[in-house]
């Protein structure tokens, strides 16, 4: 395994453990949450940056509501090491379905993640979470609404005049 791959390879262990540290009892209370790692979904890599030479490394979170089981949402986070001859090496990590990306100096990887890079990480994981929180509820309230005869929403209609 070469340097860059353990250096992903760490990433991506800081990064789901960050995850699973910051999924509020709320968060897994409101839906059925699945974590896995895996390369099997196609995503190409950002220019100057290609997967580790063992392969994709990426993570995979879907959430399901587990009031409305037909909501749900899925997010792919992948590592990225920097193409041989770049300025300053670093790995990238980025979501399959937002442009938002974290570039972390390799520096900041050895020997271990050092604090600003654990900073780094937590703020980008705690992004992608409010998103997938946000994200699932609106899919619950857009689910709700299709199999709901009602085409009002709640703050639309006066209860006190029928």
């Amino acid at each position: 395994m070469t340097d860059n791959d353990r250096l992903a390879r760490s990433l991506h262990e800081l990064v789901t453990d960050t995850a699973s540290r910051q999924i509020s009892r709320e968060t897994a209370h409101l839906a059925d949450i699945e974590v896995d790692s895996h390369g099997i979904h196609a995503m190409s890599p950002p220019q100057g940056y290609a997967a580790p030479a063992s392969g994709v490394v990426m993570t995979h979170v879907a959430a399901r509501s587990r009031d409305i089981p037909a909501a749900g949402i899925e997010v792919r986070v992948a590592v990225w090491v920097s193409t041989p001859g770049a300025e300053s090496p670093t790995i990238l990590l980025t979501r399959s379905d937002d442009d938002r990306t974290l570039s972390i100096d390799v520096a900041d990887l050895q020997p271990d993640p050092t604090p600003h890079a654990r900073g780094q990480v937590n703020d980008f994981v705690a992004v992608i979470i409010a998103h997938m929180v946000s994200g699932l509820n609106v899919a619950m309230q857009r689910t709700y609404l299709h199999e709901s005869d009602d085409t009002d929403a709640e703050y639309d209609r006066d209860d006190n005049n029928p």
